[in-house]
């Protein structure tokens, strides 16, 4: 079975050449740089991530700053057991 390349002579949709061209810039990947981290997988009902996708966007028009779930996710988490460790709850460390 011969196999043919849906875009032949090495062009791209949009006129794009797989040639010599200078590749765009890359974003960076993998683990953030700084305090060691890890992934932690949590569940979320749909309405909590559609109120979470509001926010970001609303934070978004606001300040002009980009944003996503995870770094929002992070701050949250930092701030609610930053609080419950100044108010001195059973079982907080500090």
């Amino acid at each position: 079975m011969t196999v043919q390349l849906s875009h032949p002579g090495g062009h791209r949709p949009g006129g794009q050449r797989l040639s010599a061209e200078a590749p765009p810039a890359k974003k960076s990947v993998g683990r953030p740089k700084g305090e060691a981290s890890t992934i932690v997988n949590v569940r979320l009902p749909l309405t909590l991530v559609a109120q979470l996708d509001r926010y970001l966007d609303r934070l978004e028009t606001q300040t002009g700053l980009k944003a996503n779930r995870g770094m929002l996710i992070r701050r949250a988490v930092a701030l609610f057991l930053a609080s419950h460790v100044a108010q001195g709850t059973p079982g907080s460390e500090g």
